[in-house]
């Protein structure tokens, strides 16, 4: 039992950490029709996919009830890039900024992280707002997003 748990466990962490990959991509391995159908799931959707089999006269339900793409059925498979993708498109943040303090801490907030600005410009015991939020909340609303001013 503690083998099956521990494989499941290796399994799950090595898909997971698959797909959080920040370069997904995804090529086909070879032409067969499954691998177009999976491949077409991945890149386009799962409507595409039904398309391509509804196409060929083969029944989408049946079909991919036997169909592993990547070893995960078709579906899990598809949603799992569509994540991938999604994670590693960059967010873009325009910020309109003046020469005062407040919005040199506010953008550092962001860049940097509440904490660092507000200990780069000794400003500890101050409370801070940013756009009506507090400078914490109000960083964390852009991390991991691109800034430019």
């Amino acid at each position: 039992m503690k083998t099956l748990f521990t494989t499941i466990a290796i399994a799950t962490i090595t898909f997971t950490s698959s797909v959080s990959a920040t370069n997904a991509q995804l090529r086909p391995a070879d032409n067969t029709f499954e691998t177009k159908v999976c491949y077409t799931a991945a890149t386009q959707g799962l409507k595409a996919a039904y398309e391509l089999v509804r196409e060929s006269s083969e029944n989408f339900d049946r079909f991919t009830t036997i169909l592993r793409c990547n070893g995960e059925s078709l579906v899990r498979s598809a949603r799992a890039f569509k994540q991938a993708n999604q994670a590693q498109t960059t967010r873009k943040v325009r910020f309109v900024t003046d020469e005062s303090i407040e919005s040199k801490i506010c953008l550092d907030a962001v860049i940097l992280g509440a904490d660092t600005a507000i200990e780069k410009h000794d400003v500890q015991h101050v409370n801070i707002i940013c756009n009506n939020q507090d400078i914490k909340i109000f960083a964390k609303r852009f991390a991991g997003k691109t800034v430019s001013l």
